[in-house]
């Protein structure tokens, strides 16, 4: 499955304070992550699904994630059906440090985000 994942007009990553909830997709996957700079790798540190504009103001109100300044988010919009599967393999392929791991089977292939 080819996933057209959110980037800015200006074709950056989004910040994560700086989202207009109002203009989400309603449902779909999402990944929260943290920029590297010199001597520090990028990281993973959530991968959400479901109710896109829910799960994002959740997200932006979590001490552990909404804390944290400069994270940047993208999303992409997902069937509900095909959710599940999507937020299993992301999971799988990214290995947030937050998060509970998704309890459906198999996970659905896609694009990575840093690959789009």
């Amino acid at each position: 499955m080819q996933l057209q994942w959110y980037k800015t007009a200006g074709a950056d990553w989004c910040q994560l304070g700086d989202v207009d909830l109002a203009a989400i997709e309603p449902h779909g996957v999402f990944v929260v992550w943290q920029p590297g700079d010199v001597g520090r790798a990028p990281a993973v540190l959530y991968v959400g699904s479901g109710t896109l504009r829910q799960e994002i103001a959740h997200c932006r109100r979590d001490p552990v994630i909404g804390g944290k300044a400069d994270l940047r988010i993208t999303w992409a919009a997902v069937d509900p059906r095909d959710v599940d599967g999507v937020a299993a393999y992301l999971y799988q392929q990214l290995r947030p440090l937050w998060g509970e791991v998704p309890r459906s089977g198999p996970g659905q292939p896609v694009n990575l985000p840093h690959r789009a």
